[in-house]
């Protein structure tokens, strides 16, 4: 008696069901972590204005900010300059210089070498200002990385009389790295004031 012809089928059946089996089978992709990424910032259009007043300097500063200064005892002044939009501000200090110049340089110096000294900055670049006809001359501070106090600071003089120092702070713990459109577009502000920079003559 012949067999049915479905016994010698069934194992030919088995064998092509495996294939279909493995072939539907799709290998899991390793996952692949997304670059770090950060927000769109945008900046507040440029323009500036003139300040004039009882201080002994003048300069020209953003439209987008508001100036306030209060005058401290032995002709100490307190400059604020406030950026609400950007939650930040350039603290600016005026001092009267009497046989300290040399002093005050150091002191900014030791605080830039500060943040050398505890690895707090990738990278400093120095710029030098020097305008012997208004009697401007200084040194700016372009710090960078993400944990540094300030990504800018600077200072002026005229050598004889007044000695300033300035810094840009936020009011948040910035991170400098997502900061970057921010930072350069308050760089740019600061590098404007120190250009039309003024001494009144008292």
């Amino acid at each position: 008696m012949n067999q049915p012809r479905t016994s010698n089928l069934a194992p030919l059946l088995l064998l092509t069901l495996f294939f279909l089996l493995v072939s539907c089978v799709k290998k899991q992709e390793e996952p692949v972590p997304k670059p770090k990424g950060y927000f769109r910032l945008s900046t507040p259009e440029v323009a500036y204005q003139h300040h004039d007043s009882v201080l002994p300097f003048s300069f020209d500063y953003s439209k987008n900010a508001t100036l306030s200064f209060q005058k401290k005892e032995k002709n100490v002044y307190w400059v604020d300059i406030y950026y609400p939009s950007l939650s930040a501000i350039f603290k600016i200090t005026c001092f009267p210089v009497a046989n300290n110049l040399h002093q005050f340089m150091w002191n900014e110096e030791e605080q830039v070498m500060f943040h050398v000294e505890r690895r707090m900055t990738d990278d400093i670049q120095y710029s030098l200002v020097k305008d012997p006809k208004e009697r401007v001359f200084g040194r700016l501070y372009e710090l960078e990385g993400k944990h540094v106090a300030t990504p800018f600071k600077f200072w002026l003089t005229d050598s004889l009389q007044y000695f300033v120092k300035g810094a840009l702070y936020f009011d948040f713990e910035p991170n400098n790295d997502s900061l970057a459109p921010i930072i350069d577009y308050l760089k740019n502000d600061a590098l404007y004031m120190v250009e039309t920079w003024k001494w009144n003559k008292k």
